[in-house]
């Protein structure tokens, strides 16, 4: 017997409780943003908070708030929820044991060899023919982006880094890695089949249909880390680092010092040759991975606690 375990939940029940906890978490921390947002704006018209006009600083603000209560709420509230209903230990029901410098330099330089490969996916994966209101929205999601991350103001580059950098590497590795994962290895006794559908629903979950593909693959890199390495702080570190370079390059073109935005890199109107290298790199240096835990014979990620 398990002494850590507080309550034994079983896979079918640890998904339902995960998801339940999540459309809770949405609800309250989305009221909460609207308050936070609210009086920090001065604005209290509700409306213009669930639908804050982009093109004014305060609409700007408006969103970040938003953004930052949503991953809260959504990712990293679920996740700590049901690990401490589950477990008496809920950092290690979370996966937060000790990570192996090699894995976490190896997964960091994998991370920035992958985005050019990751690009030219997004580009043959744009070019799949989708109804015209798919484009509409991704266009309307592309616009808000750059209107929140293209800036030449240090504070909000700071900022910026928190909301798409730190925020979503915690909240979202947590929630899919640490919790999902973990139930869907158990429930189809297959860890390849379960970081499948939990990388399905982390691509699914982010409403990007012309990114699905690469965002899919994002997904498995992440699932195989954790699973691979035996820590979540180090699918933490590579989500960090992919978020993380984005808001940057879009700080830098911002300043006027970068011509180019990161996702261009690898696509096949710039460099075919150097996206399809960096899948062959990242492909090697994964393969790594995988036969330094085989070697020196890793523990892998936990699949059983307060199951």
């Amino acid at each position: 017997m398990n002494n850590d375990i507080r309550i034994s939940i079983t896979p079918q029940k640890g998904v339902f409780f995960t998801l339940l906890l999540l459309a809770l978490g949405f609800i309250l921390f989305l009221f909460l943003g609207i308050i936070v947002s609210a009086l920090y704006t001065g604005n209290w018209d509700v409306s213009q908070h669930l639908a804050p006009n982009s093109g004014t600083t305060d609409g700007l603000t408006a969103i970040r708030i938003m953004q930052m209560f949503q991953t809260t709420g959504m990712f990293i509230f679920p996740a700590l929820a049901l690990a401490f209903i589950a477990s008496r230990k809920p950092l290690n029901f979370l996966g937060f044991t000790e990570a192996s410098t090699k894995h976490m330099l190896t997964a960091t330089a994998l991370m920035i060899i992958l985005i050019p490969g990751i690009n030219l996916i997004a580009s043959l994966n744009a070019d799949i023919p989708v109804p015209e209101w798919m484009h509409q929205l991704e266009q309307s999601a592309e616009a808000l982006t750059k209107k929140l991350l293209i800036t030449d103001s240090f504070g909000v580059f700071v900022l910026n880094l928190f909301m798409v950098g730190v925020l979503p590497a915690i909240g979202e590795e947590l929630f899919f890695r640490s919790v999902l994962q973990k139930y869907f290895i158990k429930l189809t006794k297959s860890s390849a089949v379960g970081i499948v559908i939990t990388s399905l629903i982390f691509s699914a979950i982010h409403m990007q249909f012309l990114g699905f593909i690469p965002r899919f693959l994002l997904g498995m890199v992440f699932g195989y880390l954790y699973l691979w390495s035996g820590s979540i702080k180090v699918p933490m570190l590579v989500h960090f680092v992919n978020n993380g370079l984005a808001v940057l390059v879009y700080y830098l073109v911002g300043s006027g010092v970068a011509p180019i935005d990161i996702e261009e890199i690898g696509e096949p109107s710039q460099t075919l040759y150097l996206g399809l290298g960096s899948l062959v790199f990242s492909g090697l240096l994964l393969w790594l991975i995988w036969k330094d835990r085989v070697t020196n014979r890793v523990q892998p990620a936990p699949t059983s606690e307060g199951l």
